[in-house]
């Protein structure tokens, strides 16, 4: 396997240029090689990178509650610990722009001082990051299908655990219906990502679990010409094997905190 990292992506954040290197690894899939110019960068494995698009999202929403912004200052700072390496996320606002930086430590593959870079712009940024990574998911990572101590069957990807959920309340993909099955359903799961067929989708729901799709639509209120629309907004979202997660009632987002009802992927 080759030592060097091929040119991936060119990224434009208002005006600065990012460039992403990658190359793939037998244990993590790929790794990238993210650089602000020749000596900012920082490394991160497709796993890594897929989790801190997660952070970085959370930063991004952080960003636009705290209004009014501060001139200067910062909003936040954490790490992210992972087995190679360290990394602080950093967010601060000057002369009322945000800018974040992200530092890398601890570095096990990598040698020399920390490693940084600086981005004048979080949710572009993540949503550049975000769309490669899904592609390098997909073209690196193989799909599986593991069965847990209890029984249930779940989608695996590298070390990611398909998770479905559904941004329209209420209904069954939201805490108020804590059935663990209906969250890793992996028949489900392959028709979301590969056929989404709305009908096969419907059929799969009301056939394997009569009884909640017959409440859901009672809670819901919605004539039955409609409730096509709320399969069409199932998703998939991949969630590090072992971490407790819980799903929003309101917007029916997916949380990674442990509040209320949570699963463990």
């Amino acid at each position: 396997m080759s030592p060097y990292f091929s040119f991936c992506k060119n990224m434009m954040i208002r005006s600065k240029e990012f460039k992403i290197f990658c190359k793939p690894d037998a244990h993590h899939g790929v790794r990238l090689k993210i650089t602000e110019t020749v000596v900012k960068k920082i490394y991160v494995t497709l796993d890594v990178a897929i989790e801190l698009c997660e952070r970085l999202k959370a930063l991004e929403q952080l960003y636009w509650e705290s209004r009014p912004l501060p001139r200067n200052g910062r909003l936040h700072s954490e790490e992210m610990v992972e087995q190679e390496s360290t990394y602080t996320l950093d967010l601060s606002v000057r002369e009322y722009r945000q800018n974040l930086q992200i530092t890398q430590s601890k570095k096990i593959w990598t040698r020399g001082p920390c490693d940084s870079i600086n981005i004048p712009d979080v949710g572009e940024f993540r949503r550049e990051l975000f769309h490669l990574v899904e592609e390098l998911s997909t073209n690196y990572l193989t799909l599986s299908v593991e069965t847990d101590d209890s029984g249930i069957s779940k989608v695996l990807r590298g070390n990611r655990v398909a998770v479905i959920y559904c941004p329209i309340r209420p209904w069954p993909w939201t805490r108020s219906y804590p059935i663990t099955e209906l969250v890793f359903d992996a028949t489900l799961v392959g028709l979301i990502l590969f056929d989404r067929d709305i009908d096969k989708i419907r059929e799969y729901c009301e056939h394997n679990y009569p009884d909640l799709m017959v409440d859901s639509y009672v809670d819901m209120n919605y004539e039955s010409d409609d409730w096509n629309v709320l399969y069409q907004n199932l998703k998939i979202r991949w969630i590090r094997r072992g971490q407790q997660f819980r799903i929003n009632e309101h917007h029916g987002t997916l949380s990674l905190k442990h509040e209320d009802h949570w699963f463990t992927a």
